[in-house]
């Protein structure tokens, strides 16, 4: 939708966080006669008044309220879609999506771009809206894409990036089919790269389940510490300042845009070591007395909790804090790789998940301590830890039952070893 189709509307704005403050800016800036209309969970019935709705991300596209617009021929559409229709021609985008490793994948892919000399910009679901770079003169944008932009996304990324899938956001999505379908979107609806496949065409859903970035082995892959181009060894991995192998193994989709931009792929290597963590993600936050303690917090689903310990075992004794709000995820493999850590693995289980993983864990032999909260869960962590033990916050769980976002649950963590340590 073109700035020019919303002259003379009442244009509702639902949800008045960032999203929505950035597409009321960019209307003011772009359109001279307009209503706008602040929608919220209260007047929701001033939808009917409104003849386009925006509505952020974190608004379901499956509610009534959405279905009940469109049936009265309201124009339903988003801040990412106004982005779409409105940016520079010249301007391209690499679109990044998938379950986990979205914001370090586009941030290390922005950060590599920019230090080979490119005009890049970095927005998205990372943190700066892209209604927000509409107007750039960039030449190349980096978006990161949530499931939730990617539902109804109406446009063409130069490039699409899908890192992985798993269950997630079931309570926006409604399903896992539907949430795979949802993400699957972007890049079933627009004739574009599909970089983690052996080949260009556009995947459906049934195709691309279990489709990873590093499964291609004739292209970029990460073996034996380094990075490899087919049979060309490049360079070590232990360049990339990240811990885990599946941080590699993301890395590659970096070496790709890369060799498609035609850029010196010899360069990455110091690029690489430039780039620093996200805060939250498998992050060392202090070392006390011989025990240290990981920050891996942006962890909300068993997998991630599992390619954690994976990526920071090293035999030592660890310590699993986990747990967090409810959407029914599945915890049986979680269970069962915590069993095979042995005598060598204790986990302290939070709110609400917490009972159910305690409890399946706990069958399995794993030695379980059950707290409220996080101040409990480091105190107790300190009592069992020995002098070579990793403390790894890494929930497996979203944190909306006791925080306002997984920062604010990292934050805490942090403050609690802080508290104690003194």
């Amino acid at each position: 939708m073109l700035w020019r189709n919303l002259e003379n509307k009442v244009i509702g704005i639902w949800g008045q966080g960032k999203e929505g403050t950035a597409a009321t800016k960019a209307i003011v800036e772009h359109c001279s006669e307009f209503e706008i209309v602040e929608i919220n969970e209260g007047n929701t019935a001033d939808i009917a008044k409104c003849q386009v709705l925006i509505k952020s991300p974190g608004v379901s596209l499956y509610r009534k309220e959405i279905e009940d617009a469109v049936k009265q021929g309201i124009i339903v559409t988003s801040g990412t879609n106004l982005f779409f229709a409105n940016k520079a021609n010249n301007t391209k985008v690499i679109a990044v999506t998938g379950t986990k490793g979205k914001s370090t994948t586009s941030s290390l892919i922005y950060h590599t771009l920019h230090e080979l000399g490119i005009n890049v910009e970095l927005g998205g679901n990372i943190g700066r809206p892209l209604i927000e770079l509409s107007d750039t003169k960039a030449d190349w944008i980096v978006a990161e894409m949530s499931s939730y932009q990617c539902a109804d996304v109406i446009g063409n990324p130069d490039i699409g990036i899908l890192m992985n899938l798993y269950p997630e956001h079931l309570q926006w999505h409604g399903s896992h089919e539907q949430y795979w379908s949802d993400k699957l979107h972007m890049i079933n609806q627009a004739k574009i790269k599909l970089l983690n496949a052996e080949d260009e065409r556009t995947l459906k859903f049934a195709d691309i389940k279990n489709a990873f970035w590093y499964n291609n082995k004739d292209g970029f892959h990460v073996k034996d510490g380094y990075f490899w181009n087919g049979n060309e060894k490049l360079f070590t991995t232990e360049t990339l300042p990240l811990l885990g192998e599946h941080n590699a193994e993301n890395a590659c989709a970096v070496l790709k845009i890369v060799e498609i931009l035609d850029l010196p792929l010899a360069q990455c290597q110091e690029t690489f070591a430039s780039f620093h963590a996200l805060p939250h993600r498998l992050t060392i936050v202090a070392q006390i007395n011989g025990i240290t303690f990981v920050d891996d917090s942006i962890s909300t689903t068993p997998e991630t909790a599992i390619a954690a310990l994976k990526a920071l075992d090293k035999g030592q004794p660890l310590i699993l804090i986990a747990g967090g709000f409810d959407r029914g995820q599945d915890y049986k493999e979680l269970a069962e790789y915590l069993a095979q850590l042995g005598n060598r693995v204790n986990l302290v289980v939070l709110p609400d998940t917490g009972e159910r993983l305690g409890n399946m864990a706990e069958a399995k032999g794993v030695a379980v301590k059950k707290v409220s909260d996080m101040s409990e869960a480091v105190a107790e962590t300190l009592k069992i830890a020995r002098q070579d033990s990793w403390v790894i916050l890494s929930p497996a769980a979203p944190s909306y039952n006791m925080y306002k976002n997984f920062e604010a649950r990292g934050e805490d963590f942090v403050n609690c070893i802080k508290k104690l340590a003194k």
